[in-house]
């Protein structure tokens, strides 16, 4: 357990991104944060170094968003995964998915600090497999 606590933030790039780098920098429990900026790219990451969080912005999966879900789910099954959604009724459909937070954009920056803090301290079911 000694392996460096990676973020992988997957979203287009634009100010949301370069935002979640500098927030996600700032966490204690995280050591390195890697951007990519599509799914593929995603997915290699996912396989090369399985990380500790996964910030995924709806855009960037659009309508193949539970797909995407299952298969972070099955390549880094430890993760904690936080999805960011433009709209509520995203946020609704994706509320029963493998993701841990649904969550729309524009979240204040210390609130979503906070709860992304609490997220990764938060002892994982998964953790006993």
């Amino acid at each position: 357990m000694n392996r460096p606590a990676l973020a992988l933030i997957a979203a287009p790039p634009d100010s949301l991104r370069y935002s979640l780098q500098a927030l996600l920098t700032g966490l204690p429990a995280i050591d390195a944060v890697q951007s990519v900026e599509d799914t593929r790219s995603m997915l290699a990451a996912l396989t090369a170094t399985p990380p500790k969080l996964v910030v995924l912005d709806v855009n960037l999966s659009g309508a193949e968003t539970r797909s995407v879900l299952a298969q972070i789910t099955t390549i880094a099954p430890r993760a904690r995964t936080v999805v960011l959604v433009d709209h509520i009724d995203q946020q609704q459909a994706l509320q029963a998915t493998s993701a841990d937070l649904v969550l729309l954009k524009g979240y204040p920056a210390a609130d979503l600090f906070d709860i992304i803090e609490r997220l990764l301290a938060q002892s994982d079911p998964r953790a006993s497999e």
